[in-house]
This record gives structure tokens, C-alpha cells and sequence, in this order.
């Protein structure tokens, strides 16, 4: 078995500045390291392949994360560096990787499941987009038997096992119980853009910022402003919590739509949003998005729609629409029951080709960053991942809020493709109280379902992690709380997460990790107990509302610090949590 590990150099952790006078990241000295989920990802290339060459896209300098890769366990390293690659988007970048790998050639493709820095998990899948090959991404554990892979992937619902044949992509968040040493001196081949085409033209369509259909307008410092002070009692803790989650209160949603945004309105389109379930009813993320949708289609004109994949869709459909869908679109069929990559992808890009929506809204779920990245990579639309904002130009084109390095930098971008795609992280919005509401309601003639190439072969639903999405309040816990103190978190009105130390003890699911290296959260209140100055863990918690940090020791980019016994504490905090207007 051959595997081709790609990888990619970042800022190191806690190194990015926001240049003021300039509007851009400070680069100058920054200090560049191996992004941590392709380390994993050469570290499980390393003990399951025959043959392991590390790939990476990039300037001259990223040759220092090809030789730690080499270090790691590649044999060969290859880079991809021409001045032709440069200012890719996801899509650009995933095209060049995908001719590369194919001229290399390779059974096996391993990634890490995001890069750390702009915080895209697109790759993976618009990579096994255009090679044609299936994909599983953010896989804990990779086990090869002979030529099939067991691949167990973590997902909001807990986790998934998969069988695999070759060739796959596959893209890692975990390292493996055991590592490997290689030779950092190893080869390194240089490919430029003409080792790959005969020929590059002026403008060519398939490298760099020509080839890539979203575009950068600005960047800014989104870094929240905390009231970063300390308090001697629960009392003052609970006070001081009403208080700032009075005065961040989210701006109420409404059922009325605004008018046009064009000055002489001509054409009128909609406005989708994928629609995903839980138990058979809306997540909460999706009723943000048919809120938000129905917004945006104001502006365009036209009307909120909303898309669902899966099997007796009725009353979910008429639960979209008492929450602002006018239209409702049902990929209803007893094989959609279950969530499967492939599955959905086909439905979703049976519906983009047929309809061809103006704006597509999905969510930044570990589903919708699976099929989203992929439909978009198999159809070559710009894609804006993990948005924290969206909104429509006058023009008719969708504005995106791309966020990077934890949310405190944000990017504004907008897409040169139709149907406009943009993924959006869970709480960026509010959902509309429901009314009365009878929705246009479509079933989709879906036609023969494909065969998945990949087979799902087992699903355990124990280590739930969507929660963290639909609690007001989210309490993180370090390594040293005590077990007691988490099960009786898990009583109260509240989701546990953890940081990455207390979920390597074992204490808190993995699933349930928060942070750069985990996953990000946006609650109105988010308390960490036990955490410490954990940069780390803290970065995924950019967007809650208030940030209450219970323990000594405590980052200074919280709202309230508090010492004391955390269960007398967090009874206060949670009743000072009034329900959402």
C-alpha cells in the first residue's frame, strides 16, 4: 500500500497579531510549525503503509514542515511550489493536490481533518472530490486489513465504523496509539506547475487565485471585548453574568421580511437552507439558518426554503415551516434514514444541478462539513466554510464571515459561483418563535440512490456531542475536576465539554473536546472550570456571549473570574441564565 500524507506549515499556536495600520495579519518572524492534525496524519501513515510520501502546497519555507513530516515516518517528500499555486482558495488548493497525487500515484490519501490556521475543514473531501474517490473524514482510529481499512469516525452523534477498500481519502483528527521515527534528511522533490500540465497560460483557470472561485475582501480583528474582571463570591459572579448577557443580548429575528436590496429590483431568487435533523426533528442550527435564510431572501426577493434529507420528513417539514420555511423541499427514501456520506452528497448534488438555488445555506455540523465540502468539490463551486456571518451585497452575491485562528481574525469573502455555498457555524443566529405557517411542501423524485463504495458498518450513539449546540449554557472542565463534579454538571441544565487533557484521562468523551484542537462552541454562557490559562481550549470559545472561568490561574480573555467550590458556583450561574427572549 502506497499513502500520500498531506500536509500543510501554520502559525504557531498563540503567534498571529492583527496589524492595525495595515488591516492584515502580521507575518514578519511569526514563528511556523506542522499543523498538528497532519502530524496525525503522517503518524497513521507511517504505521499503515508500505510506502509514505508527504505532500505539501506552498512557499519555499514550508520545506521545514516537510522535513519534520520526513522525521515523523515519510520515506519521500514532494512540493508543490510555483508562484502560479499561490492566494488558492480551498477549492484551488484541492485541484492542484489532486493532479499531483495523481501523477504520483497512490492507493491511500491521508489528511489532518482541518489546518489550525484558517480553520477549513474542505480539503479532505474536494481533494477525494476530484480524484473521484470516496471519503470518510475525521477519523480517531485507521486499522488496515490487508487492503480494506476500519475506519472509526467521531461525529456529533458519537461514532461511526466504516469499511473501506482502496483507493479512499481519509482525514484524521486523532494520532495513533503508537509512533514511528523516519529520517528528517529524506528526498524532497520541488514540482512546479509545468511538472504537473504540459503547458500554463496567462490567467489559467486551474492554479492559484485564478482558479479559485471565492475571493478575500478584507480582513478584520474580530477579537471580543471581555470585561475581564474578578469577583470574590457566586453572588457577584451571578449578577455580573445577568448584567453583560442583558446588554449582549442577540438581536430578535423577525417573520417580516425586509424589501429588495437592489435599488431597481429586477430578478427575484430564493434563499435555501439545509435542514438537519435530530431524532427526527430540526436541529436547532437549522432553524437558525431558515431564520437567517428567510432574511437573506428578502433581499433577494424571493422566498426561504428549506431542504431535507432523510425518511418521514412530514412532520419535521411542518416544523421548518412553522419556524419561516415558505418552501420546503423533501428527499424523503427509507435508505436516507441514516446519515451516509455518499447518499447525501448524491441527493445534494442532484438538487443544486435541477434547482440551482441563488444562496445555499448548511450547516458547520460534522455532516453538513462532510457532504457540504464534497457536493462543492464534485460540482467546482466556491465554498466559504465554518461562517460566522452571512449576508447579501447589493449585487445579489452572498457575503461571508470566514473566521480564522479561533474567530479572533475574520475574513470577508464572496463567490464568483452559482449556486453560492457557505457552511455556518451553529448560534451565529437566533431562531424565529414558531407561527401558524402552511409551506409550499415539493417531494423530490430522487431516482436510483447510488451504491456507497464505503460501507457503514456499525454506528454507536453514546458519546453525543450536538448538545453542546443546543444548551444555553456549556461548562468546560479540566483534567484535575473531580468525576464527581461532571456527573453533576451532566444533572444540571447544562452541556459538559472538556479540554484536551481531561479527555486524554479519559474524563470527559472525546467528542466532547473543545477548543483549536476539538471543536468550537458558542453559547450564551460558557464556564470553564478548572481550565487554567489554557490558550488552547479557550480559542473555541471565542463566541459564547460571556466567558465565566471558575478556578486560579485563569485566562485573561474571559468576562468573570471566580475562585471557589464549583458547586456552589455553578447553581448561581445557571439560574442567572434567564430563557432566551
Amino acid at each position: 500500500m502506497k499513502a500520500i500524507c498531506l500536509v500543510k506549515q501554520v502559525p504557531a499556536l498563540g503567534s498571529i497579531e492583527f496589524d492595525e495600520e495595515t488591516h492584515s495579519l502580521k507575518r514578519e518572524g511569526v514563528p511556523l510549525e506542522l499543523n498538528a492534525f497532519d502530524r496525525f496524519a503522517v503518524q497513521h501513515g507511517a504505521l499503515l503503509a508500505d510506502e509514505v510520501v508527504v505532500m505539501t502546497m506552498g512557499p519555499p519555507q514550508a520545506e521545514e514542515a516537510l522535513r519534520e513530516a520526513l522525521a515523523l515516518g515519510a520515506q519521500r517528500a514532494i512540493h508543490l511550489s510555483d508562484r502560479v499555486f499561490a492566494v488558492a482558495d480551498t477549492l484551488g488548493t484541492s485541484r492542484t493536490l489532486a493532479m499531483a497525487i495523481e501523477k504520483e500515484g497512490a492507493d491511500l490519501v491521508l489528511c489532518g481533518r482541518k489546518a489550525l490556521d484558517s480553520e477549513t475543514w474542505q480539503v479532505p473531501s474536494q481533494v477525494a472530490a476530484f480524484l473521484g474517490w470516496p471519503h470518510v473524514t475525521n477519523a480517531a482510529a485507521v486499522e488496515r486489513s490487508a487492503d480494506t481499512l476500519r475506519l472509526t469516525r467521531q461525529t456529533d452523534f458519537g461514532e461511526e465504523v466504516y469499511e473501506a477498500g482502496l483507493p479512499v481519502v481519509v482525514s484524521v483528527g486523532l494520532p495513533p496509539t503508537q509512533t514511528t521515527n523516519g529520517n528528517a534528511d529524506g528526498p524532497i522533490e520541488v514540482w512546479q506547475a509545468t511538472d504537473l500540465v504540459d503547458q500554463v497560460f496567462e490567467y489559467d483557470k486551474r492554479f492559484g487565485q485564478t482558479g479559485s472561485p471565492t475571493r478575500v475582501l478584507a480582513v478584520r480583528d474580530s477579537r471580543p471585548e471581555r470585561a475581564g474582571i474578578s469577583v470574590a463570591s457566586a453572588d457577584e459572579a451571578a449578577a455580573k453574568v445577568r448584567e453583560l448577557l442583558a446588554e449582549r443580548a442577540p438581536e430578535a429575528p423577525s417573520w417580516e421580511k425586509p424589501g429588495h436590496i437592489a435599488e431597481e429590483p429586477g430578478t427575484s431568487y430564493d434563499c435555501w437552507s439545509f435542514c438537519e435533523l435530530v431524532d427526527g426533528r430540526p436541529r436547532r442550527v437549522s432553524l437558525e439558518l431558515i431564520a437567517r435564510s428567510r432574511e437573506l431572501a428578502g433581499k433577494l426577493g424571493g422566498r426561504a426554503v428549506a431542504l431535507l434529507i432523510g425518511h418521514e420528513l412530514d412532520e419535521p417539514a411542518r416544523e421548518a415551516a412553522l419556524h419561516g420555511a415558505e418552501v420546503v423541499y423533501l428527499a424523503d427514501d427509507p435508505a436516507l434514514a441514516e446519515y451516509h456520506p455518499e447518499l447525501w452528497t448524491a441527493v445534494l448534488r442532484r438538487v443544486l444541478v435541477d434547482h440551482l438555488p441563488r444562496v445555499l445555506l448548511v450547516p458547520a455540523t460534522g455532516r453538513g462539513r462532510d457532504y457540504g465540502p464534497r457536493t462543492a468539490g464534485e460540482l467546482e463551486l466556491g465554498m466559504t466554510a465554518d461562517c460566522v456571518g452571512v449576508d447579501i451585497a447589493k449585487a445579489g452575491r452572498l457575503l461571508q464571515q470566514k473566521p480564522a485562528y479561533g474567530g479572533n481574525i475574520v475574513s470577508v469573502i464572496m463567490g464568483a459561483t452559482t449556486p453560492q455555498l457557505a457552511t455556518v457555524l451553529p448560534r451565529m443566529y437566533e431562531p424565529l418563535e414558531p407561527q401558524d405557517f402552511n409551506a409550499e411542501v415539493h417531494r423530490l423524485d430522487l431516482g436510483s440512490l447510488p451504491e456507497p463504495r464505503v460501507k457503514l458498518v456499525e454506528r454507536n450513539r453514546d458519546d453525543s456531542s450536538y448538545d453542546l449546540d443546543e444548551h444555553d449554557v456549556v461548562v468546560g472542565v479540566g483534567q484535575d475536576v473531580d468525576p464527581e463534579l461532571v456527573a453533576a454538571i451532566e444533572a444540571m441544565d447544562a452541556a459538559v465539554a472538556g479540554t484536551r487533557e481531561a479527555c486524554d484521562a479519559g474524563l470527559v468523551p472525546r467528542t466532547r473536546q473543545v477548543g483549536l484542537l476539538g471543536r468550537p462552541v458558542a453559547p450564551r454562557l460558557y464556564v470553564g472550570v478548572g481550565v487554567g490559562d489554557d490558550l488552547e481550549h479557550w480559542g473555541g470559545v471565542v463566541k459564547a456571549r460571556v466567558i465565566v472561568a471558575i478556578g486560579d490561574g485563569t485566562s485573561g480573555d474571559v468576562d468573570v473570574s471566580v475562585s471557589g467550590d464549583p458547586r456552589e458556583i455553578l447553581p448561581m450561574l445557571l439560574d442567572s441564565v434567564a430563557p432566551a427572549a
